[in-house]
């Protein structure tokens, strides 16, 4: 499977979509609240339908596609994944989410998802003050958190239990920004190193160190975008070890230099070949 990696922040949007010519993948928890219409999205485990009408969340650092040909009526917003690490509500869902699964609001709940996500969607659009951002950002971590919460029903489609690339996923999506070797993934996840190699290529259609790399340019780009930091600490801080190697990184997928990127204002989707 080849993917598409994309970074894209935090965003909203009400859209009517069609199917997607490739899988993508990138570093942000995923809202969809199908509408009208039918989402079947494919996955590394599967293909999963999204029931209208329910909130359903799920990491969107594996590799899904929309497949549907007619078109579906949609809501969905997406939250950086380093918005939501390290806070104690949060936990529950996003370990969850990192493991695979889908998490669903109940139907019950679905007008109240639709009024807040339609919220979102009139709020986020076209650079909102930092104030507006927060307060959206606050209630997608309370959505999350009762979410967390609240096991209910799980996605049959779970990474924890599909294989040793699903494993490797779930522990980069984790570690990502850490000092990290493929050795020390491997591990982790339970796998041997040559084996885990083998697989993850053939389940993303990209070595291991690859897929973190551009999980670690996806993060650099939010975080150029949403920050004035400097550019040793943005390298640090989504994973690099030195300017070299961050600059050779980001050229590498992007084609220009983190500086030409932040003085370009680059504000929505950046794609990687």
């Amino acid at each position: 499977m080849s993917s598409l990696v994309q970074v894209v922040g935090l965003q909203a949007f009400h859209e009517t979509a069609g199917s997607m010519p490739r899988a993508h993948i990138h570093p942000e928890l995923e809202f969809n609240l199908v509408l009208s219409g039918t989402a079947r999205y494919a996955t590394v485990s599967g293909e999963v339908d999204l029931p209208r009408g329910r909130l359903a969340v799920f990491w969107g650092g594996y590799p899904h596609r929309l497949l549907t040909a007619e078109r579906v009526d949609l809501l969905w917003a997406t939250v950086p994944l380093s918005a939501v690490i390290g806070h104690d509500p949060l936990r529950g869902a996003v370990e969850r989410a990192l493991s695979g699964e889908f998490l669903y609001g109940t139907a019950a709940e679905g007008e109240h998802d639709r009024f807040l996500m339609s919220r979102w969607d009139h709020e986020l659009r076209h650079e909102p003050p930092r104030p507006v951002a927060e307060v959206c950002l606050m209630e997608m971590h309370a959505r999350l958190a009762r979410l967390g919460g609240d096991p209910g029903e799980r996605s049959g489609s779970g990474a924890a239990a599909a294989g040793s690339a699903e494993r490797m996923l779930a522990v980069v999506a984790r570690r990502y920004t850490d000092k990290l070797s493929v050795e020390e993934i491997a591990d982790a996840a339970g796998v041997h190193p040559t084996y885990a190699a083998l697989a993850f290529k053939q389940a993303l259609g990209m070595p291991v160190w690859q897929y973190v790399t551009r999980l670690r340019v996806a993060h650099a780009c939010r975080l150029l975008q949403a920050t004035d930091w400097g550019i040793d600490r943005v390298a640090h801080a989504s994973g690099f070890q030195t300017r070299s190697s961050f600059y050779r990184a980001f050229a590498g997928s992007l084609g220009q230099t983190p500086t030409e990127f932040r003085q370009r204002g680059v504000t929505g989707v950046g794609y990687f070949p």
